[in-house]
C-alpha cells in the first residue's frame, strides 16, 4: 500500500504489495470507485467459458478486502512500535527524529470562520498521520461493504443486447388444415388430439393469475410443452424453442411446468383399468394382428431388437432389419394373472 504524507513525501507498507493507495492528505481518490466498477464490469468478455461472473468480481473484492485488512493491521502495529520507542536513544538522534515526525505526521487543516465568536482568525486543527490513515481506511472499508451489497442484489450485472426474435408458432394455424404432416413435425400429435389436450386443461387454475402481466395463450403453451417433450438434444433447449415460439427461455420453462402441472392433475380420470368392452376389443385385435395364443396379452406387448456383431451364416439376408443392421427380433406380452 502507497501513502503520500502531508508534505508531499511517500511510503510503502511492507504488508500489502497488491493494492496501490493515494492518500494525499485527507482526502480519498475520487476515481477509487469508478476505476474499480470499470475493472470488474466492464471488461471484454472472454472467449473461453470462464467461472460466472457474480463469483468472480466477489472474489476480487474478497481478495481487495484482505489486502484492506492487511493495510490495516500494518498500520496498527506501526503506531503499536512507536509507541513504545526506547527513551535511551541519543538526544541529537532524538531531537532529528522528533523534528522529522512533527513535520511528516502533522497537517494543518484551516477550518471556517466561526459566527459566534465574529472573529477573523483561523482555528488550526492537528491530525497525525496515524488518524488520516485510518480514517481514509474507512472509507475504503465502506466502499468495499457497499460494492459487496450492489454485487449480491444486482439481478443483472452486465446490459446484454436484446435477442431479436421471429416467432413460428402462428403456422401451426395453417398445418392444422393444409398440412397435417408438418403439424406433427411440431407437436407430435394430431391437431384433433391437440385439440382434445387444449379443452381439459384450458379452464386449470394454473393458468389464471392476478398478475398485471398477463400469461400467454394456453394453446400456445400447450404448443411449446409438446415441441419440448417431442424433440431432444439441442432442439429441447429453452433457447431454441425459443427461438421458434418468439418468447423468451423463461417464459419456455413457465409453460413447460404449468402445463406438465395441469396433465398431472387429470392423472385420476385419465388413467384408470380398461373396462369389460376395451378388455375384449385389446384381445381381438391382438389375436388379428398376431397369433391366437397371444389373445389374452393385451396390457403390453412390445418389442426390441437385438443387434449382431456380423451376418449370420444362416440365412444371413434374412437378419437385416430397416435400420441397416444384423439383428434379433425379441418380442414380450404381459398377460395378467386372472
Amino acid at each position: 500500500m502507497t501513502f503520500v504524507d502531508p508534505d508531499g513525501l511517500s511510503g510503502t507498507c511492507s504488508a500489502c504489495h497488491k493494492v496501490s493507495i493515494s492518500a494525499p492528505r485527507f482526502r480519498p481518490s475520487q476515481s477509487f470507485c469508478s476505476s474499480l466498477i470499470s475493472r470488474l464490469l466492464l471488461s471484454p468478455l472472454p472467449l473461453m467459458p470462464q467461472a460466472p461472473l457474480r463469483r468472480k468480481l466477489l472474489q476480487e473484492l474478497d481478495d481487495i478486502d484482505q489486502a484492506h485488512k492487511r493495510a490495516r493491521l500494518s498500520l496498527y502495529l506501526r503506531d503499536l512500535v512507536d509507541d513504545h520507542v526506547s527513551p535511551f536513544d541519543d538526544a541529537a538522534e532524538s531531537t532529528t527524529s522528533d523534528i522529522t515526525d512533527t513535520s511528516l505526521s502533522s497537517i494543518s487543516v484551516s477550518s471556517p470562520p466561526s459566527c459566534a465568536s465574529g472573529s477573523d482568525s483561523d482555528t488550526s486543527l492537528l491530525l497525525t498521520h496515524s488518524e488520516i490513515m485510518e480514517d481514509y481506511l474507512d472509507t475504503i472499508e465502506k466502499e468495499i461493504h457497499r460494492l459487496r451489497n450492489e454485487l449480491c442484489t444486482t439481478r443483472v450485472l452486465r446490459q446484454r443486447h436484446k435477442i431479436l426474435k421471429s416467432s413460428q408458432i402462428h403456422l401451426l394455424t395453417t398445418w392444422r388444415d393444409e398440412n397435417v404432416d408438418q403439424f406433427r413435425r411440431k407437436v407430435r400429435v394430431d391437431p384433433s388430439t391437440f385439440d382434445g389436450i387444449l379443452e381439459k386443461i384450458r379452464d386449470h387454475h394454473i393458468f389464471h393469475n392476478n398478475s398485471n402481466v398477463p400469461q400467454a395463450p394456453v394453446e400456445t403453451q400447450l404448443a411449446i410443452f409438446l415441441y419440448r417433450v417431442g424433440h431432444y438434444g439441442n432442439a429441447a433447449s429453452p433457447e431454441a424453442i425459443g427461438h421458434w415460439a418468439g418468447v423468451s427461455p423463461g417464459t419456455v420453462v413457465n409453460a413447460t411446468n404449468r402445463v406438465m402441472v395441469a396433465l398431472l392433475n387429470l392423472h385420476d380420470e385419465l388413467i384408470h383399468l380398461p373396462t369389460p368392452e376395451e378388455k375384449e376389443s385389446a384381445k381381438e385385435w391382438v389375436a388379428g394382428k398376431g397369433c391366437p395364443e397371444w389373445r389374452d396379452g393385451f396390457l403390453v406387448v412390445d418389442g426390441t431388437k437385438f443387434a449382431l456383431f456380423q451376418r449370420p451364416g444362416l440365412h444371413g439376408d434374412a437378419w437385416f432389419d430397416k435400420n441397416r443392421n444384423y439383428s434379433l427380433d425379441c418380442q414380450v406380452r404381459t398377460t395378467p394373472i386372472s
